[in-house]
């Protein structure tokens, strides 16, 4: 009975020795596993709208210089990836103008609808303060694809064919920006310089003289479709932001939200087929931003150990 109890007694301890160090390795799998998911990678959310003065030309509905108001409405989604070290951007942006020429004669609106997705390299210059746990400076850059929808029309006429054009344009370009980060009355606010510019692309532009009717339907090969670069195309957006805690003011302490102030600045211009378009603006911006974890739970304080803005 002894000799079995001794024996049982060692098969226990080797089946131990073999055993518990499979379980440490599994354990450690999934404290790593487990270290891997819970790496939060913020997403700020901003919707802004912006209110100021803007210019239109196209040549192809008239030689003439409209100005007037124009109206911006952009939502802008950041998202941190591989490690914090890269980051990606989604813009959706809808504008509107509508002005006269210099006679008071005439009326034009133009409107554009623009999409573009952006991956930037994000450098973070610095030791991160006890307050903001940033960085105080930020640097990013990269590619961005954009996709661009717009259309001018004059309600009255003014040396033109057609009352209405249209505009479609694709565009591969460089996406480049810096953040200072800062404490304003102890709450942490950033800084954003933002700039945009395309280098190749693909438009469509109808010849001059030409209707839409008589390109579209008429022709048998109608060569609408150009190549644009920066020598016929220059499409610059500059943006200038700061965002403000809710909190640094004493009596909306309890708002624990954000806001974006700055202004904006968009220039697009193009010179194809003879034909010459112009659309710019000039805004001041004031919007909502927001921060969060996407499809997760988890509690604030896994945002200490990682940058708690997206750009």
């Amino acid at each position: 009975m002894q000799k079995m109890k001794k024996l049982l007694l060692i098969l226990s301890l080797c089946s131990n020795f073999f055993v518990l160090p499979t379980a440490i390795a599994q354990e450690a799998e999934t404290s790593e596993e487990e270290t891997e998911y819970v790496v939060p990678r913020p997403v700020t959310s901003v919707l802004t709208l912006g209110i100021g003065q803007g210019k239109m030309r196209d040549t192809y509905l008239t030689n003439l210089m409209y100005e007037g108001s124009a109206l911006d409405v952009t939502y802008e989604r950041w998202r941190l990836m591989r490690q914090c070290k890269w980051n990606n951007e989604q813009v959706v942006d809808i504008s509107y103008m509508k002005g006269k020429d210099k006679s008071r004669m005439t009326t034009s609106m133009a409107g554009r609808l623009r999409y573009h997705y952006a991956m930037h390299k994000v450098w973070r210059l610095g030791n991160p303060s006890a307050l903001t746990s940033e960085a105080p400076v930020s640097l990013y850059v990269g590619p961005y694809a954009s996709l661009n929808i717009g259309f001018n029309y004059n309600l009255k006429m003014a040396n033109g064919n057609n009352p209405a054009t249209l505009h479609l344009s694709e565009n591969l370009g460089i996406s480049a920006g810096a953040v200072w980060h800062y404490s304003l009355r102890r709450q942490p606010c950033a800084l954003n310089l933002q700039i945009q510019a395309p280098i190749v692309g693909n438009a469509v532009v109808p010849e001059y003289g030409a209707s839409y009717y008589e390109t579209f339907y008429l022709e048998d090969d109608p060569k609408t479709t150009h190549i644009t670069s920066l020598n016929n195309q220059q499409d610059l957006d500059l943006r200038i932001t700061t965002d403000i805690p809710l909190t640094t003011l004493p009596f909306l302490k309890k708002l624990d939200t954000t806001i974006r102030l700055g202004f904006a600045y968009h220039i697009e211009t193009m010179d194809v087929n003879h034909i010459v378009t112009r659309y710019s603006t000039c805004q001041l911006v004031v919007g909502w931003t927001y921060q969060y974890l996407p499809f997760s739970r988890r509690k604030a304080h896994l945002l200490k150990s990682q940058p708690a803005y997206a750009y």
